[in-house]
């Protein structure tokens, strides 16, 4: 299975592990309150790690918390002897215990990240200093990265500045040695360049400046994709996405067009239906900019289609879509 996870993972074969998952979840589960059967206390904590996961993709937020905050207060009890010794007198089963920890910690300061709560941070940050704490450096790089994207994307701790200390730092973590990950930090410092762009494009910034920052984020994205894999589906839908809203900000539809068609293709090989309809959204607004409004309907309805297949957890994209599709048809 944790060979499975990452191989299906990379690829996007998204149903397949999700079925995987559903049939070994009676041996390990308790269905009264979600913790172990007796006897399978270790290999608990993977499959729960498992259903948070895939509870993700199903955008159940406050489910995946949940399973997640027991998985971190259960690896916080198993590290709990190692937490007392000194890094240097840790034996290989102590730092596991550890690694396990602060990777659980990661997770719980993620979903906490995407329902918008300011506690992600301190999920962070101690996964962090426990990964410099055992020499991991990857765990460490990753935890950098994403308090770069928190920094970046979550309105009550909004700061470009630290967003940008924090991702250039994880991309030092990373080294030469790491092109996915390097590719992502490159995308993240290409998304903090936009998010300059429409700063200074608000606060009305000289022409030259807000070129300056476009440029930028085209540069930092096109070298992410150069170094992504042809088969991270997920990172290469994510980037054509980006590169298509930013050539629609210089004027260069048929770019845009092609981005978005890009990306709409990546997300439809993984299956990840959410994402391709806030794809195809994207692409009927770039059809909709050169006045293609039959083509940018077909999209627009086809994304809202796909929108509402998520019932509640899909309402704003649902409504956001549905006033794209008035302003379509209303010209």
């Amino acid at each position: 299975m944790q060979g499975l996870r990452h191989l299906y993972g990379h690829t996007g074969r998204r149903a397949e592990w999700k079925r995987l998952v559903e049939e070994i979840v009676p041996d390990f589960i308790d269905p009264d309150n979600d913790g172990p059967l007796p006897g399978r206390e270790e290999d608990w904590s993977l499959v729960t790690e498992y259903r948070v996961r895939l509870t993700l993709e199903e955008r159940q937020w406050a489910k995946a918390e949940r399973l997640q905050t027991v998985l971190v207060e259960w690896n916080r009890q198993r590290a709990g002897p190692a937490l007392d010794r000194p890094p240097e007198e840790l034996e290989n089963e102590m730092r596991n215990s550890i690694r396990s920890l602060a990777v659980s910690l990661g997770l719980l300061g993620y979903i906490r990240r995407e329902i918008e709560l300011e506690s992600c941070v301190p999920a962070y940050e101690e996964s962090l200093e426990l990964n410099e704490d055992i020499g991991d450096q990857a765990g460490a790089a990753t935890c950098a990265f994403n308090l770069g994207y928190a920094f970046m994307a979550l309105p009550a701790l909004r700061n470009l500045d630290h967003a940008e200390r924090w991702c250039r730092r994880s991309l030092e973590l990373y080294g030469e040695r790491e092109p996915h990950d390097r590719g992502q930090c490159l995308g993240l410092l290409g998304a903090i360049a936009y998010e300059r762009f429409r700063e200074a494009r608000t606060t009305g910034r000289p022409e030259e400046e807000l070129l300056h920052f476009l440029t930028e984020a085209v540069r930092l994205y096109q070298e992410a994709l150069g170094l992504l894999p042809a088969d991270a589906v997920n990172d290469l839908a994510v980037f054509h996405n980006q590169l298509g809203i930013l050539y629609e900000d210089t004027g260069d539809l048929d770019r845009a067009i092609h981005h978005h068609r890009k990306s709409i293709f990546y997300e439809e090989v993984q299956r990840n239906i959410y994402g391709a309809a806030r794809a195809r959204r994207n692409m009927a607004i770039a059809l909709l900019n050169t006045d293609r409004r039959a083509d940018a309907l077909e999209y627009a309805e086809a994304a809202l289609r796909e929108f509402e297949s998520y019932g509640e957890r899909g309402a704003e994209m649902i409504e956001r879509t549905r006033g794209l599709i008035a302003e379509i048809r209303g010209g």
